[in-house]
């Protein structure tokens, strides 16, 4: 699915990123999932992240080079629904479990840290909303999600379109009514305790779900990195 992450400063947000991350590499193969990580922040939360097999292009942390690989993932979705067409086949979990299937897709995941930062750039704000938006309709079923997260997702950096196509929210402490109401779709975001407290608000559940994101010290992190980089 396709996810938006709220959560200020101290609230665990970069925590329950590297989380993602790490859940996707230790349940996949590098043939089975690939990760596009766009951080404008240069990185610095996801050093230990270095190396990582699953990672496609390493850490992008410019703005060209991202619009660059963010309209390469228009391309290849398009490309996955010809693969789709020729194996007479809806979706990435049917393909993939086609014994004659001509190829079999890895999932891909493209997950933005901090988005809100350059979204204030026109430029970039242009080409995010045109790619999200078309990646947003019919990327699922060719196995394509996105993880947008930001401190702020503010109305002026991140418009309702844009949103919308974002429907899984997870969101950790905020900073005002305000803030949680566009990010959850509602208040009480900004009561949650911080630390990795989480409302999450999913596709198909009716109610709000509270639940705390794991710890991950930076020990655990760089010896879990390493192994799977030696497992591949």
């Amino acid at each position: 699915p396709h996810t938006l992450i709220a959560g200020s400063t101290g609230s665990g947000k970069s925590v329950l990123m590297q989380n993602i991350i790490l859940g996707i590499a230790c349940t996949n193969t590098p043939d089975q999932a690939k990760i596009v990580l766009i951080d404008p922040k240069l990185g610095v939360d996801y050093f230990a992240f270095e190396g990582l097999p699953h990672l496609q292009d390493g850490i992008i942390d410019d703005q060209d080079n991202a619009i660059i690989k963010l309209n390469e993932l228009v391309g290849e979705m398009n490309r996955r629904y010809t693969v789709l067409k020729e194996n007479k086949v809806s979706n990435i979990f049917d393909l993939n479990k086609k014994p004659n299937a001509t190829e079999r897709l890895p999932f891909l995941w493209i997950i933005h840290d901090e988005f809100a930062e350059w979204m204030m750039t026109e430029q970039y704000a242009d080409a995010v909303s045109d790619v999200v938006g078309r990646l947003g309709v019919k990327a699922r079923a060719a196995g394509i999600s996105l993880v947008f997260a930001a401190q702020r997702p503010d109305a002026n950096v991140m418009p309702m379109q844009l949103r919308a196509n974002l429907g899984n929210r997870l969101v950790l402490r905020v900073d005002g009514e305000g803030t949680s109401e566009i990010a959850l779709g509602e208040k009480g975001a900004e009561r949650l305790l911080g630390k990795g407290h989480l409302a999450a608000k999913l596709e198909g559940e009716q109610s709000l779900i509270f639940a705390q994101v794991p710890f991950v010290d930076s020990n655990f992190l760089a010896e879990t990195v390493a192994l799977l980089i030696s497992a591949s």
